[in-house]
C-alpha cells in the first residue's frame, strides 16, 4: 500500500462519563481541564508580549507536551529549497537527539515520517505502534525513531486562515501510546495558535520590509488577540455548565468548599482571557479594576490555589500564616488574588527544590501587609533594580522560566490599589521576601452572597434550543438547561436545527456564532425570514466579544450577545425573560 493511499489513523471516541462516577472523579476531570485551560492562557499571553519567533516556537511545543502528556516534541513549518520543493523546515523541538534533530531538519512529501504522512495526506496521523506500521519498516526513520527512544507519534497539520498548509505540530511518546479524543481537541485550539504564530512571524517579517508597518500591525493584533480570546473561552464553556451542574444536583457534605474553590479558579480564567483583549492596557497601566469590599484571607488563600500545582510540582513547603481578625480591602479579587499568586509562583520558580515558602499577613494601623517570604536563591543589591521592570530575570535562570513580567504586572496592580510593593534579600542564596501593602477598607458595600442551589427559580416548561459544533459545550448546557427545569433540544449544525425547528417550537434559543457550514448568523438570518418561528428569542451565545461582532449579531436578528462562558446568573436571567437586544445591553454583557 503506497503512502497516499495509507488511511490516517483516527482515535476513537470515549465513552461518555458513567452516571455513576464519583463526586471526586468529577471534580479531578474538571481541575484537569483548569490546568489545560490555565496552560493555553499561559501561552497565549506569552505569544502577546514576546516578539521573538524562536522563543514563542519553543513553548508551542512545550505546551503541546503538557496537553498530550508526550516524552518529544516538534514544529516544523513549510518553506522550500533551492528548486522551489515544498518541505517542512524544523522550527522548534523538545527531547531529539543533535542526530535526530539533523536529520529531520528538512522533511520532504516522500520521507516515510507521520509528518511526512500527513503532509502528502494533509490530516492528522497518529501511529500508535511506529513498530506495528508497515510503511516505515525497513526505513532510515524507524532507525532514528529507534535511536531517538520513540515509540508512538501523532503529527497535526496547521493551516492558515485562507485553508493553506503552513507547518506541522508533532508529539512523540516513549511508549505505545494514542491520544484520547479530550487530548486531541485541546491539541486543535494549540495547533491554530500555533498556526497564528507562525502566521504573524511571516507577516512581520513582510511588513518590517514595508513603510506601512504601524497601520497593518495594529489590525493583525486586534485579529490576533479576538481569535486567541475566542478560542480560550470556547473549552471553558463546558467546564462552568459541567461545574454549575454539579452544583445544582445533590453532593455530599463538604464539597461546597471545592466547587467555590472552583468557581474562583474559573472566574480567574474568564477574567484572565478577557484581558487579552486589553494587553495593551496593561502596558500603559490602564487597566479597569472591578473593586469591591472584599475579605483579604479569601483573596490571599485564591492566590495560593493558583499557585499550588508549582509549589507541589517543586515539593516546597508552603506555610500561610492569616490574620487573627477579618481585614477587609477595596480591592479587585481578581487581580490581588493574581498578584499573590505571581510572587509566590516567583517564589517556587527562584527556590530549589523541597525549599520553604512562607506567607504571612499583619496589620498595623490602616494598612495590611502581606509578606512572602522563601529560602531561595535571593538577589544582590546590583540585581535588586531588575525585580520590577519588563522582562527583567535574575540569573542563573531555571528552566521554564517565564517572560519576566509578573513582577513588573504585580507592581502596577498593586499601585493601582493605592498600595506598595517592596522587595528584601541579605544577599545570593540567602532567600528574599516580598512585601505588599494595602490600605484597610473599614466600611464599604459587602460583597453579594451566592445564592443557593435550592433558592434558583425553575423554569419548567420553557422550550431551548441550542446550537453549537462544540459537542461539550453544547451538552453541558443543555443538560444545565434540563437541571434547571426546560425542555431541551441540542444540535451540533445550523442545518439540522432549522430542520427540526418547527417540530420543537422553542421559545428560546442559543446559537453558537462561527460553525461550520451554516454559521449562526446565518441561521438567525434564516429564522427572521421565515413564518412561523418569527417569536423565538435568539441569544447568541458565542467566544466573540469586539464591537463589530455583536453589531453583527444584532443585524442579524439576535435579541442578545452573550459571551462564553455564561454565568448561572447570566443564564436564569435570559430565561426569565431578560433584556432585548440593544447597544447598552451588549455591553453590559461583556
Amino acid at each position: 500500500m503506497s503512502k497516499r493511499d495509507a488511511k490516517p489513523l483516527v482515535n476513537q471516541p470515549l465513552d461518555s462519563a458513567d452516571d455513576t462516577a464519583s463526586p471526586a472523579s468529577l471534580i479531578a476531570l474538571l481541575n484537569e481541564d483548569l490546568a489545560d485551560s490555565r496552560a493555553l492562557h499561559d501561552l497565549s499571553l506569552h505569544m502577546l508580549v514576546e516578539h521573538e519567533p524562536s522563543a514563542l516556537y519553543g513553548r508551542i511545543v512545550k505546551a503541546s507536551m503538557q496537553l498530550l502528556h508526550s516524552d518529544f516534541a516538534s514544529l516544523q513549518m513549510v518553506s522550500s529549497d533551492a528548486d522551489g520543493q515544498q518541505k517542512l523546515e524544523l522550527i522548534a523541538h523538545c527531547g531529539f537527539t543533535l542526530a535526530a534533530a539533523e536529520h529531520w531538519r528538512n522533511v520532504y512529501i516522500d520521507s516515510t515520517t507521520s509528518c511526512g504522512f500527513a503532509m502528502a495526506s494533509g490530516q492528522r496521523v497518529i501511529v500508535s505502534d511506529v513498530d506495528t506500521r508497515p510503511e516505515f519498516a525497513g526505513t532510515v526513520d524507524l532507525e532514528v525513531y529507534h535511536e531517538t527512544g520513540i515509540r508512538a507519534v501523532q503529527t497535526t497539520p496547521l493551516h492558515s486562515r485562507e485553508g493553506a498548509l503552513i507547518g506541522m505540530l508533532s508529539t512523540h511518546w516513549a511508549h505505545a501510546y494514542e491520544p484520547n479524543e479530550r487530548q486531541l481537541r485541546l491539541l486543535d485550539i494549540l495547533a491554530r495558535e500555533a498556526a497564528s504564530l507562525i502566521e504573524r512571524a511571516r507577516a512581520e517579517t513582510l511588513l518590517r520590509e514595508s513603510e506601512a508597518r504601524l497601520q497593518h500591525m495594529d489590525r493583525m493584533k486586534d485579529q490576533f488577540l479576538a481569535t486567541l480570546a475566542h478560542e480560550l473561552r470556547n473549552p471553558l464553556a463546558p467546564i462552568r455548565n459541567g461545574l454549575q451542574i454539579l452544583r445544582l444536583n445533590q453532593m455530599p457534605p463538604g464539597t461546597n468548599r471545592v466547587f467555590e474553590m472552583l468557581d474562583r479558579q474559573l472566574d480567574h480564567m474568564v477574567r484572565l482571557v478577557d484581558d487579552l483583549m486589553e494587553v495593551a492596557r496593561i502596558n500603559n497601566g490602564a487597566i479597569q479594576l472591578h473593586r469591591r469590599r472584599t475579605e483579604l484571607s479569601a483573596v490571599l488563600q485564591a492566590g495560593v490555589e493558583l499557585s499550588r500545582s508549582a509549589v507541589e510540582k517543586a515539593g516546597h513547603t508552603l506555610t500561610v500564616d492569616a490574620a487573627p481578625c477579618p481585614i477587609y480591602v477595596n480591592g479587585d479579587e481578581v487581580r490581588l488574588a493574581q498578584v499573590f499568586s505571581n510572587l509566590i509562583n516567583n517564589a517556587a520558580k527562584y527556590t530549589p527544590p523541597g525549599g520553604g515558602i512562607a506567607v504571612s499577613v499583619t496589620l498595623q494601623n490602616d494598612r495590611a501587609t502581606i509578606r512572602v517570604k522563601d529560602s531561595g536563591i535571593g538577589f544582590s543589591t546590583d540585581e535588586q533594580s531588575l525585580l520590577f521592570t519588563l522582562f527583567g530575570r535574575l540569573q542563573p535562570q531555571t528552566q521554564g522560566d517565564g517572560l519576566g513580567i509578573g513582577l513588573a504586572l504585580a507592581k502596577k496592580l498593586v499601585e493601582l490599589h493605592g498600595g506598595t510593593i517592596s522587595a528584601s534579600s541579605d544577599g545570593r542564596d540567602k532567600g528574599s521576601c516580598f512585601a505588599v501593602s494595602l490600605p484597610v477598607d473599614e466600611a464599604g458595600d459587602q460583597a453579594e452572597p451566592i445564592v443557593p442551589a435550592q433558592e434558583l427559580a425553575k423554569f419548567d416548561g420553557q422550550r431551548v434550543l441550542v446550537v453549537d459544533d462544540n459537542r461539550d459545550a453544547a451538552d453541558s448546557l443543555g443538560e444545565l438547561l434540563r437541571v434547571l427545569g426546560c425542555e431541551s433540544k441540542v444540535f451540533y449544525d445550523g442545518t439540522r436545527a432549522l430542520e427540526a425547528l418547527d417540530h420543537f417550537a422553542p421559545t428560546l434559543a442559543f446559537i453558537d456564532l462561527g460553525m461550520p457550514g451554516m454559521d449562526g448568523y446565518q441561521f438567525a438570518q434564516q429564522i427572521r425570514t421565515r413564518g412561523g418561528s418569527t417569536n423565538v428569542r435568539l441569544i447568541a451565545l458565542t467566544g466573540w466579544s469586539q464591537p463589530e461582532d455583536r453589531a453583527r449579531s444584532g443585524s442579524a436578528g439576535f435579541d442578545q450577545h452573550l459571551i462564553k462562558p455564561v454565568s448561572l446568573v447570566q443564564l436564569t436571567d435570559v430565561l426569565a425573560g431578560g433584556r432585548h437586544f440593544d447597544a447598552d445591553a451588549a455591553s453590559a454583557d461583556a
